[in-house]
């Protein structure tokens, strides 16, 4: 939800840019300018071509590195709402049935075991199963946008837009840092994947070293696993941040539209009826329907309750990769 509303976040320009755009698209085109050179020969071997070939033939391919790496750039920084949409969990129908279905399951798994201290700003309460996501940085990020309903009766997702252009500078700063911290760090994860499989096929198909092709495959798996885990963390303090938003600025919203904190009535009230102004358009002064009591936990199905050892979408990829590199080199080596 918050990654549709602060998409504008992501085109601050400068060091920002550079950092969430720029760089992993360099170090990509790099990269993968190594893979394509060295699938051909000896890396050597490349660097002696380059030295001996024509000034014509060096200008074509710095002309053609620099317009892959403007079209990466460009793709990437558009694409960055999408990749959090796709790290959040927002799948097609076919994949939230099948491996959606499978991480929510695991992870309402590892809410019940766990305690609510390690749990409360990585996933959503326990009392709604129903909101858990299939990955780490759903969940995160989910908990941050379940904050402000649960707490003050707020819907994040009609009130932040009218909340956002309220924020002083000096918060919307360290906001936006947080934000480009985690695009930066799924960008350079799903390169790294991109950079993974591609590189991989390629390789086999030139029938190179099997060793080279094992490097590219676990080593960019690898790479992306560690750039997640990062991003991961991120998450988790940009989730802080979006608190932090609601807990100290949501009286200045209150005051915007003409009904500042303290004026005789209750502030939960004051905001389901806003919420319900906003969103069905329905006057302040009606009576707000009060949310539903969350249901509690359901006790787990016989199909829950007897998994046995139930991966997670971690342990799949990861096996997937295991297997796919078995298979290249057993079939494709050099």
């Amino acid at each position: 939800m918050f990654s549709a509303t602060l998409g504008e976040l992501a085109g601050v320009a400068g060091r920002r840019s550079v950092r969430g755009v720029l760089l992993p698209s360099l170090v990509f085109c790099c990269l993968a300018l190594l893979v394509i050179a060295t699938g051909r020969g000896s890396a050597h071997d490349a660097l002696h071509a380059w030295r001996q070939g024509s000034w014509e033939s060096k200008v074509l391919v710095v002309a053609g590195f620099v317009l892959a790496l403007v079209c990466v750039a460009t793709a990437l920084g558009n694409a960055q709402t999408a990749l959090i949409r796709l790290a959040e969990g927002y799948w097609s129908p076919p994949l939230r049935r099948t491996i959606g279905r499978l991480g929510r399951g695991h992870h309402r798994r590892l809410v019940r075991r766990a305690d609510d201290a390690s749990t409360h700003d990585r996933y959503p309460p326990r009392t709604r199963p129903d909101d858990i996501m299939p990955t780490r940085i759903g969940n995160a990020l989910k908990a941050a946008e379940l904050y402000p309903r649960l707490r003050y009766g707020i819907d994040a997702a009609l009130v932040w837009p009218r909340l956002h252009p309220l924020l002083p500078d000096t918060f919307l700063t360290v906001l936006g840092a947080a934000r480009t911290g985690l695009t930066a760090l799924l960008a350079s994860a799903f390169l790294s994947v991109v950079l993974a499989v591609g590189g991989a096929a390629y390789l086999w198909a030139a029938h190179a070293p099997t060793p080279l092709f094992l490097l590219c495959l676990w080593g960019g798996g690898l790479a992306a696993w560690a750039c997640y885990r990062g991003a991961l963390l991120r998450a988790v303090v940009y989730g802080q941040h979006l608190r932090v938003a609601f807990d100290l600025y949501r009286g200045h919203l209150l005051e915007a539209v003409g009904r500042p904190v303290g004026d005789g009535g209750d502030e939960r009230a004051h905001w389901e009826r806003l919420c319900l102004f906003w969103h069905r358009g329905i006057l302040p002064h009606h009576v707000a329907t009060p949310d539903r009591p969350a249901p509690p936990n359901p006790d787990p199905t016989p199909a829950q309750a007897l998994p046995g050892f139930c991966p997670s979408i971690s342990h799949l990829t990861a096996a997937a990769f295991a297997a796919a590199g078995l298979a290249g080199a057993l079939t494709g080596a050099g």
